[in-house]
């Protein structure tokens, strides 16, 4: 499907986002207690000019976020209205190398900075894919805070690494994360399925160069696509996958140095239907 991109300049979008939100009655501004459960794809389609906007795609504007390769121009206290509606958000492919600014800030009004504004509240889709210059130390720690409703985060074609940068783990809410030719290293966080990410279903860390995975894998029951081509993986543990898996259908293991696989693999028989 041809999608036509939207020739404005940001500065022009997050005006006019703005402006809707703010001139929007607050019965349409407002979203329910079971909005963020919604399908983000059935949010963002209107054709109406005076509906709030719940959509940006801003990828593969580079020039746009000179020279400071951040996130600067999205938060300006002006375009505020426009992020507190949006349920995706692309920054594909934009040149950053910096999220600074996107963290925990509190209000005006607070005193003893206790209470803090949310930037994204009902943020659902993040794909800050292809900029090759976010790493690890791009992220503040907080970041992950101004996500409270995200549940699914793109991550491919960056830098993180070696390990999973800490504040994207604490994204307790997750659904899909992709994180494909990065750059991490060694084993994959033993933290996933038992502390970090335990309802997550679809997990993509192609290309990297992980060379073993934890247990905590075998117990995501919800996971159901698990891709993890072109590592460096020599074995899996036995328990990944396992029983606990009961909505797996896709595994995905190719170009690795794997000589065979866990026991275990039988336990998912039933649900699997695709072995790569």
């Amino acid at each position: 499907m041809f999608v036509k991109k939207d020739l404005r300049k940001i500065p022009q979008i997050l005006a006019d986002a703005s402006q809707r939100a703010a001139s929007s009655p607050p019965s349409l501004s407002e979203e329910g207690d079971n909005a963020s459960f919604t399908s983000p794809t059935k949010k963002a389609k209107s054709n109406n000019n005076n509906d709030i906007i719940t959509e940006m795609r801003l990828g593969r504007r580079a020039p746009e976020f000179l020279p400071s390769c951040n996130a600067s121009i999205l938060l300006q206290p002006k375009f505020r209205p426009a992020l507190d509606n949006l349920i995706q958000l692309s920054l594909y492919d934009c040149g950053l190398s910096s999220l600074a600014g996107i963290e925990l800030h509190p209000t005006n009004d607070d005193d003893d900075g206790r209470s803090s504004m949310t930037l994204f509240p009902k943020l659902e889709q993040l794909d800050i894919g292809r900029n090759p210059k976010l790493t690890n130390d791009s992220l503040p720690d907080s970041f992950h805070t101004q996500f409270p409703s995200l549940l699914e985060l793109w991550c491919d074609d960056c830098s993180f690494g070696p390990t999973i940068p800490n504040t994207l783990l604490q994204m307790h809410h997750v659904h899909v994360v992709r994180m494909t030719m990065n750059k991490l290293e060694g084993q994959l966080e033993q933290g996933i399925g038992i502390k970090y990410w335990n309802h997550i279903r679809v997990l993509a860390m192609d290309g990297n160069k992980l060379d073993s995975v934890g247990k905590g894998i075998g117990r995501l029951e919800y996971l159901e696509k698990l891709h993890l081509r072109q590592n460096k993986l020599r074995l899996l543990p036995e328990g990944v996958p396992s029983a606990a898996n009961t909505s797996l259908t896709m595994l995905c293991l190719s170009s690795n140095l794997l000589t065979s696989l866990p026991k275990s693999i039988i336990d998912v028989a039933d649900t699997l239907t695709e072995l790569y």
